[in-house]
């Protein structure tokens, strides 16, 4: 007991630091629901009496949450959760009643129901869990806002055109919308221009966001063969209505500028559901619509994430039910992790295992794969450093157009390695060694190598080269002069195109003539 009583101090002082420093600039908190990263085989299940005892824990730790914050237009002021585990004891469910659910959905209402989701994945626990399950009055949250459901939940059986046209579109060709995080908005109950997130370790989310896209847009250009289409404009002109640059503006007010005729895109929310972050809402949801509209075959968002100045490390949401979007989102954290340990200075920068399945509304609202990249904690300030990093950001966009190609081309997770077929030479001739190649690796491969193992008195030459294409069989030539039986061992690594390494062992035996 004395290990949950300190989880919940912990805790209640992350909730302190969050109430006072992660905000967004309307009030709303900036830290975002991370689910779960795990395979709930994987884990032991939490015995009865511990699951009684935590039910507690964490009841009290959403009730002290929902104390903080100031009830959402239409929400009951008074909310009473009720926490319980799974029979099974890997999923922690939670009930906050019909009352927590104000008259219209909104983006502030998904972003309290994830930071709840939030707190109780997250919370220190003696038995880890596998996923949180939140409900209404016995419901989900769409069985009370059906018009929210997305395209995959819905599981419309006509598919739309534009769908058609890209499962038609050759595997070579592609469309993608890159969507930089967030943007500067209009707040109507303040009268004032203002980024939706605050600045924190000297970064504003809404401005470092736009410096990724570039890259990716640049990198899917050149490497996907994919027609780049962006959220945000790119224009350094003024905004005429904020004075701002354009590029600094939020995607709303870029796409109804080239699409001022379809309000339904970029005015999605309605004026039923004007608040004072009304078009925080409506740049939220113009996003994927607009991707819908466009008729793309993928979807990505940049962002970077807050909570807790402890946290750290990339993480990818996808909307749950969407397999797709899970096989993208798995893909990005494989290859940008691969990236971003062909440099030491990221080599152990941390990144998620998985995509978790969380619903927010820039994924949920899309027709095609999407997925929310969010590109380390701006709250910490080891990954706010990195964050700003021209190397960072390079390596991990590198890594993200690595994966969309992957995904395109229908291939896995699979690491760069690489084998070297052991040989055996006659003195004074010569004799090709095989090198296979495993994973995906961008050519030219260049090698390198050392001498592992040499006989005393041998002169064992170390070899260097690379390999242009991706043509096969591959070879490297070797050859030896010796009148008596020998071994001889290289460590040979091998570096693509964008500096990821493959080590291996070459071994040559030589035998004397006959």
């Amino acid at each position: 007991m004395r290990n949950l009583r300190l989880s919940i101090t912990r805790y209640l002082a992350l909730v302190a630091i969050v109430a006072t420093t992660c905000v967004s600039s309307d009030g709303v908190s900036a830290a975002e629901q991370v689910g779960p990263s795990r395979q709930s085989n994987d884990l032991p299940k939490a015995p009865i009496a511990e699951r009684i005892e935590f039910e507690q824990i964490l009841t009290a730790l959403v009730q002290q949450y929902l104390t903080q914050k100031e009830p959402l237009e239409g929400q009951q002021a008074m909310i009473v959760p009720k926490v319980w585990y799974s029979d099974e004891g890997d999923t922690i469910n939670i009930d906050l009643g019909k009352g927590f659910l104000p008259p219209h959905y909104s983006i502030s209402l998904e972003e309290r129901v994830n930071e709840i989701a939030d707190i109780l994945y997250y919370t220190e626990k003696p038995t880890e869990i596998y996923r949180v399950s939140i409900w209404f009055d016995g419901k989900d949250i769409f069985d009370y806002f059906p018009e929210e459901r997305g395209p995959t939940e819905r599981r419309v059986l006509e598919v739309n055109p534009q769908a058609r046209s890209r499962s038609k579109r050759d595997i070579g060709e592609s469309k993608v919308l890159v969507a930089a995080g967030h943007g500067i908005y209009y707040n109507s109950k303040y009268k004032d221009w203002r980024a939706q997130r605050d600045r924190t370790n000297g970064i504003v989310e809404d401005f470092i966001t736009p410096a990724f896209a570039r890259r990716l847009q640049d990198y899917l250009r050149d490497r996907s063969n994919s027609t780049v289409h962006r959220a945000r404009s790119t224009d350094i002109s003024a905004h005429p209505d904020s004075a701002q640059p354009w590029s600094l503006m939020a995607a709303r007010y870029h796409i109804k500028n080239v699409l001022p005729e379809h309000a339904e895109i970029w005015n999605s929310a309605g004026s039923a559901r004007a608040t004072s972050t009304g078009e925080r809402e409506q740049d939220i949801r113009s996003r994927p619509l607009y991707a819908n509209h466009l008729g793309v075959d993928a979807l990505i968002h940049l962002h970077t994430n807050a909570a807790s100045a402890s946290r750290r490390g990339v993480e990818v949401f996808h909307q749950p039910n969407s397999s797709d979007s899970k096989r993208l989102g798995d893909l990005a954290l494989c290859y940008m992790r691969e990236s971003l340990r062909t440099n030491s200075a990221y080599a152990d920068f941390p990144v998620a295992l998985v995509s978790s399945p969380k619903n927010h509304g820039e994924n949920r609202l899309a027709e095609m794969p999407s997925i929310i990249a969010e590109m380390g904690f701006h709250t910490n300030p080891k990954d706010a450093v990195a964050i700003q990093s021209y190397v960072f950001q390079d390596l991990a966009m590198r890594g993200l157009e690595k994966a969309y190609r992957m995904f395109k081309e229908g291939n896995g997770c699979e690491t760069f390695s690489a084998t070297y077929s052991e040989v055996t030479v006659v003195s004074d001739s010569t004799r090709d060694a095989e090198i296979v190649f495993g994973g995906f690796p961008r050519f030219p491969v260049k090698y390198t190598s050392t001498v592992a193992e040499c006989p005393s008195g041998i002169l064992c030459v170390s070899l260097g080269g690379r390999f242009a294409t991706a043509e096969t069989p591959r070879t490297i030539t070797h050859s030896c002069s010796s009148s008596q039986p020998m071994t001889m061992k290289w460590n040979v690594t091998f570096t693509d195109a964008d500096g990821v390494k493959a080590e291996a062992l070459s071994t040559v035996h030589c035998q004397p003539k006959a």
